[in-house]
C-alpha cells in the first residue's frame, strides 16, 4: 500500500516505526515473545530465567545472568521499548546495529554481575533482577555523565534539571517500580564506564563487526533500511556525527576496555542523543 494514500495518522505511525532502527525492534520483538510466554505458559520464562541470587549462587544456573532484562510486566512492555527508542535510537545509527546489539547484551550481564556482588554485601539473596530498565539507565546515565551540566527533562515532570542529577532520578524510580537494589548495579556500571573506560567498556575492532555483519546471523537484515552497519573504525579518528555531538572533554584513550577481534587505542565514544525526536519533528 502506498504510504502516501494512508490516513494522516497512520502516515505518523508508519514514519515513527520506520525511524526505529533494527536492534532496538529486535529488543521489542523479544521482550513481547517473552511476555506472551509467561502469559501463556504460567510464568515459564521467569520461573527459568529471572535473576534471582540465591538460585544462582546455589544451583549455579549462571544462565539466568543473560535474559533477565526481557521479563516485562505488561507496564513495562509498554513504556521501556518506547523510552528506548526516544533516547537510543540515534546512538545505534552512529555505533551500527551489530555494535548496538552487542553492547546492549554485555551491559545486561555486568549489571547483573554488579547486582550478585551486591546481594553478597549486602547479605540478602531474596530480592530478583529484572527488566529492561536496569539498561536504559545505564544508557541515559551515560548521557548525563557526558554533558553534566545540560538541562535536561526528567520524563514528564514539568521541570527541568542539570543532567547529573538526572541519573539519581532514575535510580529512585526504578526503585520505587521494582522494589530491588538493581537500579544501584546499573548506576554503578554507568559511573565505571563514563570515568574508567571513556564511555564504553565493550570496544569492538571494525574487522570483527564487519565479519558478523556479513555472517548468516545478519547478512539477510543487512539489507534492511533500518539496518545500520558499521561506518567507521573506531579504531580511528570519530565521524563528523560523533564530533558534533556535545560531549565532556575526557583523556585520551589508553587501552582501558574489553577489545574484540583487533587492536588497541580505540578513540572515545560518547553517547549523547536528547534532542532525537525534536529533530525528527523537524523533518
Amino acid at each position: 500500500m502506498n504510504l502516501q494514500s494512508l490516513p494522516q495518522g497512520q502516515q505518523s505511525l508508519q514514519d515513527f516505526i520506520n525511524q526505529i532502527p533494527f536492534g532496538i525492534k529486535l529488543v521489542t520483538i523479544i521482550t513481547f515473545v517473552v511476555y506472551l510466554i509467561n502469559l501463556l505458559f504460567n510464568d515459564l520464562f521467569t520461573n527459568c530465567f529471572i535473576d534471582q541470587p540465591l538460585k544462582v549462587f546455589q544451583g549455579y544456573q549462571i544462565w539466568r545472568l543473560f535474559f533477565t532484562q526481557f521479563i516485562e510486566n505488561l507496564f513495562g512492555l509498554i513504556i521501556m521499548p518506547l523510552f528506548i527508542c526516544m533516547n537510543l535510537s540515534d546512538l545505534e545509527k552512529t555505533i551500527g546495529t551489530v555494535v548496538f546489539l552487542l553492547d546492549f547484551f554485555f551491559k545486561s550481564f555486568l549489571i547483573q554481575v554488579i547486582f550478585l556482588i551486591l546481594s553478597l554485601i549486602i547479605q540478602n539473596n531474596n530480592y530478583p533482577s529484572k527488566g529492561l530498565w536496569n539498561v536504559y539507565v545505564v544508557y541515559i546515565s551515560l548521557q548525563c555523565f557526558a554533558n553534566p551540566e545540560q538541562l535536561r527533562s526528567l520524563f514528564f515532570f514539568p521541570c527541568v534539571l542539570p543532567s547529573k542529577y538526572i541519573p539519581y532520578g532514575l535510580v529512585m524510580i526504578g526503585f520505587m517500580m521494582s522494589q530491588s537494589f538493581d537500579p544501584i548495579a546499573a548506576l554503578i556500571l554507568a559511573y565505571v564506564e563514563s570515568y574508567y573506560f571513556n564511555f564504553m567498556i565493550f570496544r569492538p575492532s571494525q574487522h570483527f563487526i564487519q565479519r558478523l555483519e556479513n555472517s548468516f546471523l545478519f547478512k539477510k537484515a543487512s539489507s534492511r533500511q533500518d539496518f545500520f552497519v558499521m561506518t567507521q573504525n573506531l579504531q580511528g579518528n570519530p565521524s563528523t556525527q560523533q564530533q558534533q555531538l556535545p560531549v565532556r572533554q575526557v583523556e585520551e584513550y589508553q587501552g582501558k576496555g574489553i577489545q574484540i577481534g583487533g587492536s588497541t587505542n580505540f578513540d572515545n565514544i560518547v553517547i549523547d542523543n536528547n534532542d532525537q525526536f525534536q529533530q525528527d519533528d523537524s523533518k
